[in-house]
């Protein structure tokens, strides 16, 4: 049976029934046409009737109803299953709603530390608890390009996350049905390799051996992203081959035949799959493992190339969504090319340091596209760091821990652990060194479809290319230079753009002009931190700067600022300055006149990065651009009225950037300069305090835009703001409501976009 021929089909149907971006559409169907026509008459039968069934099954989805609840409901009975995680004073879980058996997410704020210990000991799977909880949808993407939240749970036909008033074990009954027995001993086994390991050992055995990486180290994360290798702390094909090929080979020598030991191995598989998290690359690897398994029992012959097309038919049959998950997308991409190249390109190794290289490359080439869509980056220095670090995880780590696990439950191993940590411990630190080499990392900002379905061809190309010539040195050339052409037409685009984000309670506006003339950052948001207990820390947590400017940053291709602007030392306008910059830097940064003073400001100060006070009446301008600071007009900080202002005119409209001016500020604004402007970054975020109707009236402004955060504890915009703006006939964007807006121009034509449609 044609598994591979028939999974390509599978794919079509899916994106066409689902209305995927076109050029991708085009692409699987140009590649299922040519198959058509090379493959025999019974292969072209089961592809057409592969794509008529999944495309039926995926529009039955698409046209099911969302979920089975209003999100009215207030009352609810969930029973907790091992996907729970309590981090500071927070708990936040996957649960299951009993009648309806549809999932869902909670997420519950800890009222004591005494709370905490009691739910961290008490929360195991299987409790069934009633509830009073309020039903909100996930978050959304609120930025150009960002994760989205809701969709990704969409995917799993996960609709709503709970928020309870309390958890009250009173409410509670165990439920003992066997359905949550693997989800027992996979916390039973989390529990023993955090109360045995030392960290961070024990978070990578809980990576290798079960598939959680919730309790590693964000840093040594973020160096392992970097070096491209970060899949390694994950339970991968190879890890699922060498651990059945461990447990195949002791079940031989205790004396058990083979076909009774494969048999053992098929039962072990779904369970192992269900202990590690079942995330696509378990899954995978575990369906094409069974499947040879059982074919291997059977005495037919399975291709490996056959046993990965059965996996992804499975998968997509159950959860068509899941081929828009990237780890589903990296897993099979990968797999599929090594499958391929097996025997043909990995086949003219001569030896395993060749071998491995040429896996490394080959894994890089064919998640190119999948890479750049999701993440805009790629590691040039993956396959070196490949060479080193698999060897050291799959081969010495995997095995050792697993050993060291099974020893636990006989004979204390404290000793053996502080060894193999002390070892991990000197590869962490190789892992920080070599991430910290320049341009370990290439930001190549986020292609659209086309460009990603032209990586897609030259990625297929690059693999032809190498078989030909036998040689690895053409392929990278090729794939060199289109990364190159990528890069330069985003940096030299004649597209220009304004957008201001979605930081939540606070501004931040990014600007950037056509052919490379200018990249500013205005303000860069943040949060005022708040003293509290150490029960309540979080272990990372999301900040503004890491999480939202920083990637939108490199989703846009921008590795360095021409200039950072601060408009004024408070915390919503330039609390995460110096993350930001630790990231991408500036060439300058200009702060209000006086403000460096603030303590805030040291951070920013302490980058050493140029930093000089901007000053009334400054300009500069571009082949397209002008810009020019209107306030303050004295040296001394005083606070929200000595913002910095900014008047530019861009992409043929005049604006007004005002920080947090207020009424005082845009009476001595208006008393020096008669303005009359296009868009209006309305001054503290819609506060009463500002934008007094004179001024609106002054600057008759087309366009404003308000920087607020959903639901803030000030009640921005307030009413009187936005009644003025109505009523002098101004159209309003607020990132409250449309998260990002951007105005985007290319000479003449300029368009608005928002993140979130008007509603």
């Amino acid at each position: 049976m044609p598994l591979l021929h028939m999974s390509i089909a599978a794919l079509a149907a899916i994106l066409f029934a689902v209305h995927a971006s076109q050029p991708v559409v085009m692409l699987l169907f140009m590649t299922g046409g040519i198959l058509l026509f090379k493959v025999n008459v019974n292969t072209r039968m089961w592809m057409t009737g592969t794509f008529f069934l999944f495309f039926m099954t995926t529009s039955i989805h698409e046209s099911s109803p969302e979920s089975a609840f209003t999100g009215l409901e207030t009352e609810w009975t969930v029973s907790f299953t091992d996907d729970l995680r309590i981090d500071g004073d927070w708990l936040n879980t996957g649960v299951i709603e009993i009648p309806s058996n549809e999932a869902l997410r909670l997420t519950y704020r800890l009222q004591s530390k005494e709370e905490k210990e009691l739910l961290n000991e008490k929360l195991v799977p299987g409790l069934t608890c009633r509830i009073q909880a309020e039903a909100s949808l996930p978050n959304e993407a609120r930025n150009p390009g960002e994760f989205n939240y809701r969709s990704y749970l969409a995917a799993s036909q996960t609709f709503f996350v709970l928020t309870p008033k309390e958890i009250s074990l009173e409410q509670c009954v165990m439920n003992h049905s066997i359905r949550y027995l693997p989800a027992a001993w996979r916390v039973a086994a989390l529990t023993r390799i955090k109360e045995n390991f030392p960290a961070p050992l024990s978070f990578v055995a809980a990576a290798l051996l079960f598939g959680d990486r919730s309790s590693g180290s964000e840093e040594v994360t973020e160096d392992y992203e970097r070096l491209g290798i970060v899949h390694i702390l994950s339970i991968s094909g190879l890890h699922v081959t060498l651990l059945t090929g461990l447990l195949f080979y002791l079940l031989i020598r205790i004396g058990i035949t083979r076909e009774r030991a494969r048999l053992i191995l098929l039962a072990a598989l779904p369970l192992y799959a269900l202990l590690a998290g079942a995330s696509p690359p378990v899954i995978r690897a575990c369906l094409m493992t069974g499947a040879i398994l059982f074919t291997a029992s059977s005495n037919i012959k399975l291709q490996a190339s056959s046993a990965l097309g059965a996996a992804f038919l499975i998968m997509t049959l159950l959860n068509p969504y899941s081929v828009f998950q990237a780890g589903f997308q990296l897993s099979f991409l990968v797999t599929f090319a090594l499958v391929l190249s097996s025997g043909v390109i990995l086949k003219r190794a001569r030896n395993a340091i060749e071998l491995s290289l040429s896996v490394s490359i080959l894994s890089q080439l064919a998640a190119l596209p999948v890479l750049l869509v999701h993440f805009a980056e790629l590691s040039i220095i993956a396959p070196l760091a490949n060479l080193l670090f698999v060897p050291f995880y799959s081969l010495l780590m995997l095995p050792l821990l697993l050993l060291l696990f099974f020893l636990s439950f006989f004979i204390p191993i404290a000793f053996f652990s502080s060894l193999a940590n002390g070892l991990l411990m000197k590869m962490d630190k190789l892992a920080a060194v070599m991430a910290d080499v320049p341009f370990a990392v290439i930001v190549t900002g986020q292609p659209d479809m086309k460009t990603a379905v032209i990586l897609a061809i030259a990625s297929i190309g690059s693999f032809l290319l190498w078989e030909i010539t036998k040689n690895v040195k053409s392929s990278l050339f090729v794939c060199s230079l289109l990364l190159s052409g990528i890069i330069l037409s985003n940096r030299y685009s004649s597209e220009g753009e304004v957008t201001f984000l979605d930081v939540g309670q606070g501004d931040s506006i990014f600007i950037k002009l056509p052919r490379n003339q200018g990249t500013y950052l205005i303000d860069t948001g943040g949060r005022v931190p708040f003293e509290k207990e150490e029960w309540t820390e979080r272990q990372g947590g999301f900040s503004v700067g890491k999480d939202t400017i920083v990637p939108f940053l490199k989703r846009k291709g921008i590795t360095k600022l021409d200039k950072l602007i601060i408009t004024h030392a408070d915390f919503d306008h330039a609390g995460a300055a110096a993350e930001v910059l630790e990231k991408i830097p500036a060439k300058e940064i200009i702060i209000s006149p006086g403000s460096g003073e603030v303590d805030l400001m040291s951070g920013i100060i302490r980058t050493g990065i140029k930093v000089r006070e901007g000053a009334e009446g400054e300009s500069w301008e571009t082949e397209d651009a002008f810009f020019q600071f209107l306030a303050p007009n004295d040296r001394e900080y005083e606070g929200n009225d000595d913002s910095l202002v900014l008047y530019a005119k861009i992409g043929g409209k005049t604006w007004l950037f005002t920080g947090d001016l207020e009424e005082e500020g845009e009476n001595e604004l208006m008393k020096r300069y008669n303005l009359d402007i296009d868009w209006l970054k309305v001054g503290h975020h819609g506060s009463k305090t500002s934008s007094s109707p004179p001024f609106i009236k002054a600057v008759k402004p087309e366009f404003a835009v308000i920087s607020a955060g959903v639901n803030n504890r000030y009640g921005h915009p307030h009413k009187e703001v936005t009644g003025t703006l109505a009523k002098e006939g101004v159209k309003l964007y607020r990132t409250d409501k449309q998260g990002a807006i951007t105005f985007k121009f290319d000479g003449e034509k300029s368009e608005v976009k928002t993140t979130i449609p008007f509603k």
